[in-house]
């Protein structure tokens, strides 16, 4: 079902929204119960400068169009503004570098989290480890499939002749979304087993039950984001909406378990 590009903006406004309360409030909770400074802070203040910049992008590059929307939508293949659909393009490829920033640092702060919970564990710390280097190779071959599909770039913008295939970025998505899916089931290859570990607190047990759920959980948003823009023949409204989606349950997954933890951990001490 093909979305219309005002539809297609209020959800991305929206999952924007949610995904920067989702991460202020882990930052505001951070300073209230005065945390130490760590990496995850500025992980999370680089989340929401990205965020935000997407949704800049994002806002733009569905007013002017893009190349991809002349060459293969019906609605729009009459559209013959070329700067405007110059600058579209260009900032689809920005928003496109920005969806992975965001969905890796995200990563990143699950990782962290893993880390502390896994420490004095070597088996789940080799994993842990293993998923620290797919991470890195992974969003450098988001970036380079992002920018390097078509070639020479100006591709991108190009109507007339016919660029080919590679303005649907195909490869690009099949690329993150394989990605996603491999580092979140070594994810889950890292919390199932802890789960069956004894002696662990009930706040433990739900935090490392929620994480398997919500992992799971990505997973499939994942794969229904892959079907669908494929099955839409890679319509730019599609990606976009999907990827506000994504970027949304991204944080959820990352940050809901430490916010919990945070308030469980505040109303113990109110209640002491």
């Amino acid at each position: 079902m093909p979305y219309d590009s005002a539809e297609v903006q209020q959800v991305g406004y929206a999952c924007a929204a949610l995904s920067v309360v989702i991460l202020a409030s882990r930052v505001l909770i951070s300073r209230w119960r005065r945390e130490p400074i760590d990496l995850s802070f500025f992980l999370i203040v680089l989340s929401i400068l990205v965020i935000v910049s997407r949704v800049i992008a994002n806002h733009f590059y569905l007013q002017f169009g893009t190349a991809n929307d002349v060459l293969h939508d019906e609605r729009t293949s009459d559209y013959d503004d070329g700067y405007h659909l110059r600058i579209g393009s260009i900032l689809v490829l920005v928003a496109r570098v920005l969806l992975t920033v965001v969905l890796w640092l995200q990563i990143c702060l699950l990782l962290l989290f893993y880390s502390r919970i896994t420490s004095g564990i070597t088996w789940a710390d080799r994993l842990t480890k293993t998923a620290w280097i797919a991470s890195g190779v992974t969003f450098v071959a988001n970036i380079l499939a992002t920018l390097l599909e078509c070639r020479p770039i100006s591709l991108y913008w190009q109507t007339d002749p016919d660029p080919g295939q590679c303005v649907q970025a195909y490869v690009q998505l099949f690329i993150q979304g394989v990605a996603n899916i491999v580092i979140d089931i070594l994810l889950l290859a890292i919390a199932y087993p802890l789960i069956c570990i004894r002696k662990r607190t009930l706040q433990e047990y739900v935090s490392l039950y929620t994480l398997f759920v919500l992992g799971t959980f990505c997973i499939v948003i994942t794969i229904m984001r892959l079907v669908l823009i494929f099955d839409e023949d890679s319509a730019q409204n599609t990606r976009s909406l999907w990827a506000s989606v994504q970027i949304f349950v991204s944080c959820f997954v990352a940050n809901a378990p430490t916010i919990y933890g945070s308030l469980r951990v505040v109303r113990r001490n109110c209640s002491g």
